[in-house]
């Protein structure tokens, strides 16, 4: 080097995209891929594993929409207890470490739900395997941010959520050939027989997809060997000579020559007074914590409710059960291309920009799919006749339909995430993120309870073939509300972020006056407002019977989803105005 001190950003800016950054990005391509399977194959298999566990409630005709929906929910709590601890995990032993613990988690603990023999052995498992699917998706995001050059900072963190997303299409495309095999897979697991809600018969065969679940513990072993430590974490953990290392392996990828950098010309920035997710809500960075807790908890809680529903969706509207899962692949084959236009337009027009564009569009979508799904039916027999006016050729305007609401919807939330790393300084960074995450995964862990449970309001029902049915073409409309709160929010809140580097970004926090030790306060508010929505969006529906059909059911939904809101309001309110006061400089 010649002589002059350095960060670690400047050096990574300097080399471009180099072998480097190929490299990262294909490790951790893979974990999200796997991730995203994960997740997604509940969503993709509960019409079949409802029957399994509800057989006897679906016999004596007792509503299950509730229960389905919860099929989706365990897996979300436990990414929601992942998110918050593996974050704050990543941050003290490494990104590494807990990219590699959290990989081997979910695929091992996948398994045993492929030999669930009932409803609370699956859900449990569906519990602990969402930990380490929660731990890895902050990670991932957090390493994108400190391997990659700022200027292409937000393509490569929207490419790991495609990524993810592909993992959802692999779900459906697995999903949908297996469970509709009329002859069990594999002898002795999937000998079962179930009746389907369409009235049609299938065997077991959904245990297989659990089984291809467990690969990720072989990819996590494989992790182990080739995964390096980012410069990042190595630097403000006072380990810079191998933080000099790794800068230089950098550097020879791009340049293909041998550079030493000097440990002791390494600048890192200072530290926070206090750290831990407290210091997320105190007035240096309060402002930050509402603009994307907001947004993504309204992305979350539409994008996991939708997917847990879209089968049952288009179940409900004439179509047969692998017919509905395809047209749910649809949708998330629309979601990788909105994961990877998004970046492009992140850098290109400011993360705030693209951001309220998203939630314009999905206004938009959302109203279109209501309006036009129903007047494309399928042809299967629904409730034992079919569907007054079904016609062969529907299959495909319902195809352009999801591609429209899964590319609105993933562009939305996708655009939340290089705001998430850009917010705070690198040894908050990975807290911060996966807080966020985790935060925002009660509004999808509760958006498909919800739904489900709107879906048997009165105002939801609608006659088919004689019998009353919930009418889904008119439950996505309760959408447009946290769409509209996004767009609020986010005009409110967000600021733009992109284009600089993470050493620019981190300056600016310590030029920041505010204090960032008085978040106690506002925290503990916090986890009250988490408690109330936990409460009344998926204890009370899954723990009282018939609770949609209740004279309280709808008000107490819409205040446990509503109330984050309130907190968002009058505390990111304060936030601005302490902001202005101060002559805090805006990104």
């Amino acid at each position: 080097m010649d002589g002059k001190e350095f960060t670690v950003s400047e050096v990574i800016d300097r080399a471009g995209i180099s072998a480097h950054t190929w490299i990262v990005f294909v490790i951790l391509a893979f974990a999200m891929i796997f991730d995203g399977y994960d997740f997604m194959i509940v969503n993709s298999t509960n019409t079949y594993v409802a029957p399994t566990f509800f057989a006897n409630e679906i016999a004596s005709g007792q509503p299950i929409a509730a229960l389905t929906g919860s099929l989706t929910t365990w897996g979300l709590l436990g990414m929601v207890l992942g998110g918050a601890v593996g974050g704050i995990m990543s941050d003290a032993i490494g990104r590494k470490k807990m990219l590699t613990i959290a990989v081997i988690f979910y695929g091992l603990f996948t398994l045993p739900q492929a030999f669930a023999p009932d409803y609370g052995f699956f859900c449990a498992f569906r519990l602990i395997a969402g930990f380490g699917v929660g731990s890895c998706i902050p990670v991932v995001t957090t390493v994108f941010s400190e391997s990659m050059p700022s200027k292409q900072r937000g393509i490569f963190v929207t490419f790991g959520m495609a990524f993810m997303v592909m993992g959802w299409v692999i779900a459906g495309l697995v999903a949908a050939p297996v469970c509709s095999n009329p002859v069990p897979i594999i002898p002795g697991l999937c000998d079962g027989e179930i009746t389907l809600a369409t009235g049609a018969t299938a065997v077991e065969n959904w245990r297989v997809c659990y089984l291809i679940g467990a690969l990720p513990v072989v990819y996590g072993i494989i992790l182990f060997f080739v995964m390096h430590e980012t410069p990042h974490w190595y630097a403000n953990h006072g380990q810079k000579e191998k933080a000099c290392q790794r800068l230089s392996q950098i550097v020879a990828a791009t340049r293909h020559v041998d550079v030493e950098f000097d440990p002791n010309l390494l600048i890192v920035p200072p530290k926070p007074a206090k750290s831990g997710p407290a210091v997320l809500f105190s007035s240096k960075f309060i402002v930050a914590t509402c603009a994307i807790w907001s947004a993504y908890f309204v992305g979350q809680f539409c994008v996991y409710g939708m997917n847990a529903w879209i089968p049952t969706w288009f179940q409900g509207n004439g179509f047969t059960a692998a017919e509905s899962v395809t047209l749910q692949t649809w949708n998330n084959v629309a979601a990788i291309a909105s994961n990877i236009v998004v970046g492009f337009i992140s850098d290109a027009i400011g993360r705030k920009r693209a951001l309220w564009i998203g939630w314009v569009a999905c206004i938009v979508a959302i109203i279109a799919c209501s309006v036009f799904v129903p007047m494309f039916p399928g042809e299967a027999p629904v409730n034992g006749a079919p569907l007054a006016g079904a016609a062969a050729g529907n299959f495909v305007p319902c195809i352009f339909l999801m591609l429209l609401f899964g590319f609105c919807l993933n562009y939305a939330i996708t655009a939340v995430q290089p705001l998430m790393p850009e917010s705070y300084p690198t040894t908050l960074r990975n807290t911060g993120t996966s807080w966020c995450q985790a935060f925002a995964r009660f509004g999808g862990s509760g958006s498909s309870i919800v739904l489900g449970a709107a879906a048997g309001l009165a105002m939801f029902q609608h006659d088919v073939n004689g019998t009353m049915s919930n009418n889904w073409s008119m439950v996505v409309l309760v959408l447009l509300i946290p769409f509209v709160l996004g767009l609020v929010c986010t005009l409110l809140f967000v600021k733009n972020t992109g284009g600089k580097t993470m050493d620019e970004l981190q300056k600016m926090t310590e030029e920041n006056p505010l204090s960032e030790t008085d978040g106690n306060a506002r925290f503990y508010i916090m986890l009250f407002v988490v408690l109330i929505n936990f409460i009344g969006c998926i204890v009370l529906p899954l723990t009282i019977p018939g609770f949609s059909k209740t004279d309280f059911a709808l008000p107490v939904m819409l205040i446990a989803m509503l109330l984050p809101f309130v907190y968002f309001f009058v505390f990111g309110g304060q936030g601005l105005g302490k902001e202005k006061a101060a002559g805090v400089k805006q990104p």
